[in-house]
């Protein structure tokens, strides 16, 4: 995966069924010796509307994602369910942070004539240079592994977040990415929390919306979608008036 140095993180990776039973909130196990308020099963767009509230997130400022793939696909951005934008792999675009996006995932040679829908949640940003925004995306790299786990009914939940140094052995501050897979019964939000500071939830599952009568709230409350100079002049998909300008913890 595609990291920078202001994204340092490690993702953690826990499988949760779709139709398993939900755990509630009290059965987690404390993290740090606090119990955590969020987790995995809290509903998506929570816990970016928490930071909003408490202040701790602009509603106003656009973070750079980019979405990779593990080929040539295409990534779709909703700003609402009828307002798509589509752009080839790897694709980038700055989010609202405090906002739950939906995204489609298409063209994938292995998963011919399958869709995906994953969504990202940010609940945080990063602080790079005035002007090189662009140039620290945070990066969502999907993997074949994970599109066959949601093909087969399965929810992947991953959180990224920004590591801090003082609580990761130095040994292993580098770039290389790092995947933990956790247990369905540990809180994979707490898990983050103790380890740094979480930026985003993404969720991939195998719900997809009614091809006929999709349902707007299926794409949830989306928001404003900013493409990026470099990704108009690689194949952008626009409706008119839109703009032309870690690492991760998951828990499936």
């Amino acid at each position: 995966m595609r990291t920078t140095p202001i994204i340092a993180g490690l993702s953690l990776l826990a499988f949760l069924l779709v139709s398993g039973a939900p755990v509630l909130a009290q059965q987690y196990p404390p993290v740090g010796g606090r119990q955590f308020p969020l987790n995995q099963m809290t509903p998506p767009g929570t816990a970016a509307q928490w930071a909003v509230n408490a202040g701790r997130v602009s509603p106003n400022a656009f973070q750079p994602v980019r979405v990779s793939l593990p080929a040539e696909g295409k990534v779709t951005f909703y700003e609402t369910w009828d307002r798509p934008v589509a752009l080839d792999a790897p694709a980038q675009a700055g989010l609202l942070v405090g906002r739950m996006y939906r995204l489609k995932i298409s063209g994938l040679e292995d998963f011919e004539g399958v869709e995906f829908f994953p969504s990202i949640e940010l609940i945080d940003r990063l602080h790079p240079p005035t002007g090189r925004e662009e140039d620290f995306p945070v990066d969502f790299e999907f993997t074949t592994e994970e599109f066959e786990w949601a093909a087969k009914g399965r929810l992947i939940t991953k959180v990224i977040y920004l590591e801090q140094p003082d609580r990761v052995p130095t040994a292993l501050l580098d770039h290389s990415p790092r995947i933990t897979t956790i247990e369905p019964s540990r809180n994979v939000l707490a898990e983050a929390d103790a380890l740094g500071r979480p930026v985003a939830i993404v969720r991939l599952g195998g719900r997809t919306p009614d091809p006929l009568r999709p349902d707007p709230s299926f794409f949830g409350p989306g928001g404003p979608v900013r493409v990026a100079v470099k990704a108009t002049q690689t194949g952008a998909t626009q409706t008119a008036d839109q703009q032309k300008s870690g690492r991760r913890l998951a828990n499936p």
